[in-house]
């Protein structure tokens, strides 16, 4: 049997139970600079969860690393299970790495958990891959641990505006100050308009479905933080592609 298969078989029954089970969430933690090789195929990773929350004993873990230059950065780099915690570090053995990138600090390891009594929109589902965002003079825009104990629909209504407000900031900020960087969107709901120019329209509307975009996406953005004005302008830039909702 391929590996590939195995690994199908080994994560069924968590996979069905979470889609099955509305409680359950798929979250990211990305990995420490804790790594020990026990032989040339398994390797012991470390990540810390934050205060109050807590992982299981034996609990399935996948590892992913993270967009920096290209798609195969984000490839899968083996999986395992939890078997040793102390305090709010958890340690799990990692094996069935075929993807011939190592793993390192800053990877991610995803997991199935409790889904938090908390607002469940666009941001908790951005912050389960640990996407962080940022204003444009790098401010972060959200805490993506602090989501998981307090988060209502009004925070995220505000939050919303937020970015509104930051990316119709940077649009005019462009186009009074550097012009030529501005690009023509060729394609898309945003056809023919130049790109800071739809930034300085920009709606509610245009920012759900550009977040849309990065949920139906993650890989891209998984365990880093952006700019929202950069990413909202390259998304405009290229298209504006759309989740299509039934």
């Amino acid at each position: 049997m391929q590996k590939s298969s195995i690994f199908f078989f080994l994560f069924l029954p968590a996979i069905c139970f979470a889609q099955s089970d509305t409680s359950k969430l798929l979250r990211a933690f990305p990995l420490t600079n804790y790594t020990v090789e026990l032989n040339d195929s398994t390797k012991v990773v470390q990540v810390k969860v934050p205060d109050g929350f807590s992982l299981k004993d034996k609990q399935l873990g996948l590892i992913r690393g993270v967009y920096k230059t290209s798609h195969n950065d984000t490839v899968q780099k083996g999986y395992g299970r939890c078997n040793l915690i102390k305090g709010d570090y958890y340690y799990f053995t990692i094996s069935h790495n075929t993807s011939g990138v190592a793993i390192k600090e800053g990877d991610l390891l995803y997991t199935f958990v409790e889904k938090p009594v908390v607002y469940d929109g666009q941001i908790l589902k951005l912050a389960s891959h640990f996407i962080g965002l940022q204003t444009v003079y790098e401010t972060p825009l959200y805490n993506p641990y602090s989501i998981f104990y307090q988060w209502e629909k009004p925070d995220e209504t505000a939050l919303i505006d937020s970015m509104v407000a930051d990316i119709k900031f940077t649009g005019n900020y462009f186009i009074q100050n550097n012009p030529s960087m501005d690009v023509l969107a060729t394609k898309g709901p945003f056809k023919g308009k130049k790109t800071f120019y739809v930034m300085t329209e920009c709606k509610p509307g245009y920012v759900k479905d550009f977040l849309d975009y990065m949920i139906a996406r993650p890989r891209l953005y998984a365990g880093r933080e952006w700019k929202i004005s950069e990413v909202f302008a390259t998304w405009v830039s290229e298209g504006a592609p759309t989740v299509i909702k039934d």
